[in-house]
């Protein structure tokens, strides 16, 4: 099944590239298969300092694979696994938006 989720992180770094780089290694950590693609980077704070709080929103697309009786369980379980992965990350939070 492919899956297709957004997410959001805040997460101190020392700068833009930094930021979104932590974003993909932690992603990859948690479903190594998976494709992400940072969409969006802003500063939390306007204040500059040498590690500063970004938000970073992104996509992720992932191929989960599963045997079920119907496709709708198929989506159940698929969605399932994916929560599963990023469990205590702080990357827990993705939206599942598409999952076929």
């Amino acid at each position: 099944m492919r899956a297709q989720g957004r997410g959001r992180a805040e997460l101190p770094a020392y700068g833009l590239a930094d930021a979104e780089h932590q974003v993909e290694k932690e992603v990859l950590r948690a479903w190594p298969e998976a494709r992400v693609e940072v969409t969006d980077i802003a500063r939390a704070e306007a204040a500059g300092r040498i590690v500063e709080e970004f938000v970073v929103a992104y996509r992720v697309d992932a191929v989960v694979k599963v045997e079920a009786d119907s496709p709708e369980e198929a989506r159940r379980e698929a969605t399932r696994r994916l929560r599963a992965a990023f469990e205590g990350t702080r990357h827990r939070r993705i939206q599942w938006v598409k999952v076929e």
